[in-house]
């Protein structure tokens, strides 16, 4: 206020200074009129001129190389003036001519202006066309008098008046044409402009009605026009030394902040896109539901700076609340209805993001939930599986000064199809959990114990999905003494070698009369499941019939590891003779051996996926069993078992590459 106050006092006393100046002399108030405009418009055309390789404004360019040229015709009109004696013997009609020509060209750069807006400027070109036009009409005025006379004798003429009328009516053009490219210059800017224009009109229109030159419309027409150049120097030159991206360097500021905006978005995007990666790699570990929808919520809440969310899922006609983040207000378990959770119904009907930018006034959302949990804005997503909404994502803001953006609601939709394919994975391995539990049930079943035997057994499935794979065991009793073992392993994992597996046990199983041999078994076995199993899978085995009453063991190998038994003494490994696989080969034939035990001895039998097991490019190795089972010789079969198993999975850590099965067996003394 006090800036404006000064500014008004120091107009005042220019004008009262001005007004004392024509008093004292009409001549000394017309030529420091004339030298301020002057000055003013050869301050915007060095401005503009020397700023013309950064300034992107092509209306301002336009504006300052006419600046020069109108200034100079009014430099001319200075000199010329009446009393001046620059130019002795021209006419008095010289200066009204220059004054109208100049007034004429200033108005017809003015409306050329906004057409160049968005076009590039050849700048030599446009100084060479303004420098021929100041020629052209000086000539038209001084050398070969074709200009029309502006004032006779009997004052104005017509020609005058109506030229000031036509100049004054370019300006308006000129106006409007500059308020309709307003988004092109920056708002003080604009407003000094469209006022130096509207005023000039003003004093264009007092130089149209006076007949004495030291008459009042006369004084009031300099009076404006001074105001004008003032307004056009502080619009040009005083903005543009303080404030120099206003005038000069708008547009190239404009597209600096535009580049900056788009950065931030690049940045924020792969913001979202990174914390999209680690959510699904978070959620990809994990199989069990209520984990994967616990890591979303804190991942995605943290994305997009959420102050609170919720994880929402259908029972019934309602939704019950299963995980909250900083939500105190909502605890787990609440269920909410179609009234109160009506924005959790609006996502799953559109399945779709719903973003609500002010709760209080969106009949989406009920102002009284919202009002109560603080929050003034949201957005919800609809998580889905085969078409069914199963659940709602929903973050929320409390500030009214914040809101969600279109890359939250866009991170929000991915998301959504992300966890999608979680859940369906989740309900996938729950399905399979199903049946590699009844698989299991059925295969891995074991008696706790034999007559005159005694057992131990281990299993551990390569597949994370299944608890079931290719390998398999099985012990029970023959015939009087007679007890066979078997442990075999069929090509494949997971749910698909687990159903082969089951096949081939139970073949074996139904092949086991008594009297029956070990390779009389594994023959018959082997002719119904080259009928039985699927193309290109196939089975390896051995079948041990062990006398409890002699310790005599009777194996026979369908293509398995060896077999290790181990004495008082130590463990060594017996050579299975191994036939051909289990399912290949209609004719096959079966070689056995045996191996004679005493009472303590333990028998121990394995899958490949024991000596198989890696860390890294190591194998587990018989080398590496020999030796454990050394150490464990004296010990009962499931302690034997348990150490074997215990140091394979110490040695491979996670690195499951195959199933392992172990059957360890030993005869105990007779009652």
């Amino acid at each position: 206020m006090r800036d404006g106050l000064t500014g008004s006092l120091i107009a005042g006393a220019v004008l009262a200074l001005l007004y004392a100046a024509r008093l004292e002399s009409y001549l000394l108030f017309h030529s420091l009129a004339e030298l301020f405009a002057i000055i003013v418009s050869a301050g915007i055309f060095m401005i503009l001129w020397n700023s013309r390789r950064f300034v992107e404004n092509q209306y301002l360019l336009i504006l300052g190389v006419a600046s020069l040229a109108v200034g100079f015709l009014d430099m001319v009109h200075l000199l010329t003036y009446k009393g001046m004696g620059v130019f002795p013997g021209v006419s008095t009609d010289v200066p009204t001519q220059l004054w109208v020509a100049a007034r004429g060209l200033q108005a017809i750069a003015l409306v050329v202006a906004p057409a160049f807006l968005r076009k590039k400027l050849n700048m030599g070109l446009l100084l060479s066309i303004w420098t021929m036009a100041v020629v052209l009409t000086l000539a038209a005025i001084l050398w070969w008098q074709v200009f029309p006379s502006c004032l006779g004798s009997e004052g104005l003429t017509t020609f005058k008046v109506i030229a000031e009328y036509v100049i004054s009516a370019l300006f308006l053009i000129a106006l409007i044409l500059l308020r309709g490219n307003a988004e092109r210059f920056q708002p003080q800017l604009l407003k000094l402009l469209s006022r130096s224009i509207g005023i000039t009109v003003l004093s264009e229109l007092c130089f149209t009605l006076y007949t004495d030159p030291y008459g009042p419309f006369n004084l009031f027409g300099h009076y404006l026009r001074i105001l004008a150049v003032y307004l056009l120097y502080k619009a040009i030159i005083e903005t543009a030394l303080n404030e120099p991206n206003a005038v000069l360097f708008r547009e190239l500021d404009e597209t600096n902040r535009t580049l900056r905006e788009r950065e931030a978005r690049i940045r924020r995007e792969a913001e979202l896109a990174q914390t999209l990666s680690v959510i699904d790699a978070a959620v990809g570990s994990t199989l069990d539901l209520d984990q994967i929808l616990s890591r979303a919520l804190l991942g995605a809440a943290e994305a997009v700076h959420a102050d609170t969310a919720a994880i929402s899922v259908r029972e019934g006609a309602r939704w019950r609340v299963s995980h909250v983040y900083r939500l105190t207000g909502l605890p787990v378990g609440t269920l909410l209805d179609e009234k109160e959770g009506r924005h959790l119904f609006e996502a799953a009907a559109q399945h779709a993001p719903v973003m609500v930018r002010d709760t209080m006034h969106d009949a989406r959302v009920n102002t009284a939930f919202a009002e109560r949990l603080g929050i003034h804005s949201l957005l919800t997503v609809p998580l889905s599986s085969g078409g069914q909404v199963f659940g709602i994502l929903t973050f929320h803001l409390r500030s009214p000064e914040r809101e969600f953006r279109d890359s939250d609601r866009e991170f929000a939709a991915r998301l959504a199809i992300s966890l999608a394919l979680a859940f369906e994975n989740a309900r996938m391995y729950t399905a399979q959990r199903e049946i590699a539990d009844t698989l299991q049930g059925a295969m891995l079943t074991f008696p706790d114990a034999l007559p005159g035997l005694a057992l131990g057994h281990a299993y551990r499935s390569a597949d994370e999905l299944a608890l079931s794979g290719g390998d398999f065991y099985d012990a029970f009793v023959l015939d009087d003494d007679r007890i066979a073992l078997v442990l075999g392993d069929v090509a494949g994992k997971g749910i698909a070698a687990a159903a082969a597996s089951s096949t081939v046990r139970t073949t074996l199983h139904a092949f086991s009369v008594p009297g029956a041999r070990p390779s009389d078994v594994l023959a018959s076995a082997n002719e119904a499941l080259v009928r039985l199993l699927p193309e290109s899978v196939f089975a390896t085995a051995t079948y041990a019939i062990v006398d409890t009453a002699t310790g005599i063991v009777d194996l026979c190998s369908a293509g398995h590891p060896d077999p290790f038994v181990c004495t008082s003494t130590g463990c060594i490994s017996h050579d299975a003779l191994r036939n051909r696989p289990l399912g290949i080969w209609p004719d096959a034939t079966f070689e056995e051996f045996q191996i004679k035990m005493n009472v303590g001895d333990a028998f121990v039998m394995f899958s490949d996926g024991l000596p198989d097991a890696r860390r890294g490019r190591e194998f587990f190795g018989e080398e590496r069993i020999h030796q454990i089972l050394d150490t464990m010789r004296d010990a009962a079969p499931q302690l034997i078992v348990d150490s074997l198993m215990r140091e394979v999975t110490a040695f491979s850590g996670e690195q499951h590459t195959d199933d392992i099965a172990i059957l360890a067996a030993s005869v105990l003394p007779a009652h």
